[in-house]
């Protein structure tokens, strides 16, 4: 193997990969990636077996062949190198030597033969869809999946077809049992979504940075087996390993006799519970919703440091009603609504309420549920 290329390529090529190779492991190959040269094609891959990741980068390919060496420390000395042409050689023992200007550098390496190759696809497979489609429809659902390990089907969000009259929809949705993101948008048919599959936190935030560092991409192909998602986006390739367990059925908490209406404005209200968190109790992040006619009250109270409370006009025309939330719950939904007013149903002071954005679509094609908490 013995190949040249330019320091800007090569370093973005190994940053991608940084977040999938080197991690943890008692598996010394999955700390490495694979450096291969294949005809006038060079590729760098990276995996730790749940999420993969392959570059194609623009190179000189003097001699096909393969090498692996450790992710972290390639990463770091291309990193540093002048903004020059780099060359690098495979030696024995599996040893490669990278020259730039004035500098050399020896790296020990693997037995490529060990580096896990990545899950075979068929290239006829594959949808496309618009990045920025996918990329809305991850960032308002990906922040409410789990992150507990152990409540591994919580932990990834569900992609599956939906059907509503002779529309064909694409829905995303997240739960980590104390709340709940949904949303719906229009598009192409994606194979192998249709009994629904659930693409792991992890790998989803995976997607969106690679999305965002191919930012002049506007589209993606997509396509999923039974055991993988896979994503081309560019000349990036990113294999995930889906998780093997049912989803919730959420249709089923999706309240559907909240009654209690009330119309905020959502940076009004956004920063309001800004403050008043402050005073929450860290370990529960709680808020008293205080509802009356036209106007809600929202307070907090520390053990240790004191109370809060501030007063925020609404539209709302129904009965008194106390409730909590959790605090962080409440603003990290608001910051997925793109209208300047939002909608906030409630039944009573031990149901979920729902908070969506203000539109005339019915049923509505986003929410988010979020369960009460005693206060």
């Amino acid at each position: 193997m013995n190949f040249d290329i330019e320091k800007r390529e090569f370093l973005k090529g190994l940053s991608l990969i940084q977040s999938v190779a080197g991690r943890k492991t008692t598996l010394p190959i999955l700390s490495h990636i694979l450096i291969q040269c294949e005809k006038e094609l060079l590729y760098v891959v990276g995996t730790d077996l749940e999420t993969g990741i392959q570059e194609e980068l623009a190179g000189n390919i003097n001699t096909r062949g393969k090498a692996s060496v450790s992710a972290k420390k390639l990463y770091e000395i291309v990193r540093e190198l002048p903004e020059e042409s780099i060359h690098i050689q495979k030696k024995e023992n599996y040893w490669i030597t990278l020259q730039c200007g004035k500098s050399t550098f020896n790296l020990a390496g693997l037995d490529p033969d060990e580096f896990p190759s990545l899950p075979s696809y068929q290239e006829g497979n594959f949808s496309k869809l618009p990045t920025s489609l996918l990329r809305e429809m991850i960032e308002k659902t990906v922040f409410a999946a789990s992150n507990e390990e152990s409540r591994y089907h919580l932990n990834g969000v569900l992609f599956v077809r939906n059907k509503q009259g002779a529309k064909e929809l694409l829905r995303m949705v997240a739960t980590d049992g104390h709340r709940l993101s949904l949303i719906d948008r229009e598009g192409e048919t994606i194979r192998g979504i249709e009994k629904g599959i659930i693409i792991p936190k992890k790998g989803v935030l995976e997607i969106k940075k690679i999305m965002a560092d191919r930012d002049g991409q506007e589209e993606m192909e997509i396509y999923f087996d039974q055991t993988h998602g896979f994503f081309k986006i560019g000349k990036s390739l990113m294999v995930i390993r889906l998780i093997d367990g049912e989803f919730p059925e959420y249709e089923q908490v999706i309240p559907k006799m909240n009654d209690k209406k009330l119309v905020m404005e959502k940076e009004r209200v956004y920063a309001c519970l800004r403050r008043v968190s402050t005073m929450a109790s860290e370990r529960v992040e709680g808020i008293k919703f205080s509802l009356k006619r036209n106007a809600v009250e929202l307070s907090s109270y520390h053990q240790d440091f004191g109370d809060a409370k501030e007063e925020v006009e609404v539209v709302y025309e129904g009965p008194p009603i106390e409730i909590g939330f959790n605090a962080r719950y409440l603003m990290e939904a608001l910051n997925v609504m793109d209208t300047e007013q939002v909608v906030m149903e409630l039944k009573d002071e031990g149901s979920p309420g729902i908070i969506k954005p203000l539109s005339s679509v019915e049923p509505p094609d986003q929410f988010c549920i979020i369960m009460p908490m005693r206060i």
